[in-house]
């Protein structure tokens, strides 16, 4: 998909991807590492990746869980009749994501828990924006806009303030929300806050609904701004050195608290 200003709805993923434009994802990761970010592999299939795309699916677009995924049938793959059944079924699925009954059960058990924050249907999911930031070209994806706030899904260890507020910090999950409160600005979307929906991965999957401050998003701006800055100096200069520091590093007795 070509870069074009705007935002689109029902935009599949692989689409989405082959935009050439810089993502949320670009800026959190070169902040923390321009080695990492210019040597960054594709995310291969994992049974962890599967998961959140399936809790993504249940959860924002559930009527479109028959086009990608499929249950696995209960067979013994130890048993040569079972190994054969299984074989059959990876062959009838085409490019569905087979996923097992107890996986599909615990991210529908997740989905009820949170039933009252399910996207209504006059909501847009998976919105796609294509933006200028600072003369350069981005992309973002909403997990869901509901016309006055941006939404965003977060499976976390934690979901407690202490533990999310945490997650924050460790993910530049601040550096995101403002991103995409610019993205919104910039296409004319009203967008007063960007607010999370953090749930537990484990039972009994308690969650909480976070959103940030002015002073939490300004700060999120600045780190997006050095973020890109880092990004244009490190290809300005053909030098992209692991956590942008070379050198020994001290580490001193105030950073161990």
């Amino acid at each position: 998909m070509d870069f074009k200003v705007g935002f689109y709805e029902d935009v599949p993923y692989e689409e989405y991807a082959s935009i050439p434009a810089y993502r949320s994802h670009d800026l959190t990761t070169v902040i923390k590492c321009p080695y990492k970010w210019k040597n960054e592999l594709p995310m291969k299939e994992s049974p962890a990746l599967i998961e959140g795309r399936l809790q993504h699916t249940l959860f924002l677009e559930i009527d479109k869980f028959d086009d990608e995924f499929v249950i696995e049938p209960n067979v013994d793959r130890r048993t040569k009749a079972g190994k054969e059944e299984y074989e059959d079924f990876k062959a009838s699925i085409g490019d569905r994501s087979p996923v097992k009954q107890d996986m599909y059960d615990v991210c529908m058990e997740r989905r009820s828990i949170v039933e009252e924050y399910v996207p209504h249907e006059t909501h847009k999911v998976e919105l796609t924006l294509c933006f200028h930031w600072h003369n350069h070209p981005f992309k973002a994806r909403m997990d869901w806009y509901d016309g006055q706030n941006v939404w965003d899904l977060k499976t976390a260890r934690d979901a407690s303030p202490r533990g999310f507020k945490s997650a924050i910090n460790n993910f530049n999950y601040h550096m995101q929300a403002a991103l995409y409160l610019d993205a919104a600005k910039a296409l004319d979307l009203q967008a007063d806050q960007f607010m999370f929906l953090a749930q537990e991965k484990a039972h009994p999957y308690p969650f909480a609904v976070y959103t940030l401050s002015e002073e939490a998003i300004d700060y999120g701006r600045a780190r997006n701004e050095q973020a890109l800055k880092t990004i244009i100096d490190c290809k300005d200069r053909d030098d992209y050195k692991p956590f942008n520091v070379s050198g020994v590093q001290t580490v001193e007795l105030s950073d161990l608290y």
